[in-house]
């Protein structure tokens, strides 16, 4: 299968070069990718906390617009038509903020990833064919565009 050899191909081209200039490699993908990854992971978790906060907020306006309304110093209707405008906030606010800890968790651990494919090249220096284990070790996605109408071909990523 052509798509086989090429994966296996680049997978041993990789694994050559990160064996060869492992010191290079590692500078380079911590320089690039830790910096701005860092960057990502500061803003997303103060955007998280705002959001926690937001929440806790709500839960604090809502409980005393529910007092006021007991008391009589809120109509019926006011309370209903704010309660609902906060809940809403609220609840769109910890959809928020459970997908940004999900998020956070997964850039976390994508953190690793540079050692984890070290580690995982120093296990297969002599790649001699894919294999399920290989393939899931290595690869997320292999992306193969259109077929080019001229040349009858397809470039794959």
């Amino acid at each position: 299968m052509v798509l086989e050899e090429i994966v296996l191909r680049n997978l041993r081209e990789a694994i050559a070069y990160v064996s060869q200039y492992e010191r290079d490699f590692v500078r380079e993908a911590s320089d690039n990718s830790m910096r701005e990854q860092d960057r990502e992971l500061v803003a997303k978790r103060e955007s998280l906390a705002k959001a926690e906060s937001r929440v806790s907020e709500l839960d604090f306006i809502i409980k005393r617009l529910y007092e006021d309304n007991v008391t009589g110093k809120l109509p019926d209707e006011r309370f209903v038509k704010l309660s609902r405008e906060y809940e809403v906030e609220q609840d769109n606010l910890k959809a928020t903020a459970e997908a940004m800890r999900k998020e956070l968790k997964h850039q976390e651990q994508k953190k690793g990833s540079i050692k984890s494919f070290i580690a995982a090249t120093k296990k297969y220096t002599d790649l001699l064919e894919l294999d399920a284990t290989v393939l899931r070790e290595f690869i997320d996605k292999i992306y193969v565009s259109d077929k080019d109408k001229n040349t009858k071909t397809q470039k794959s990523a």
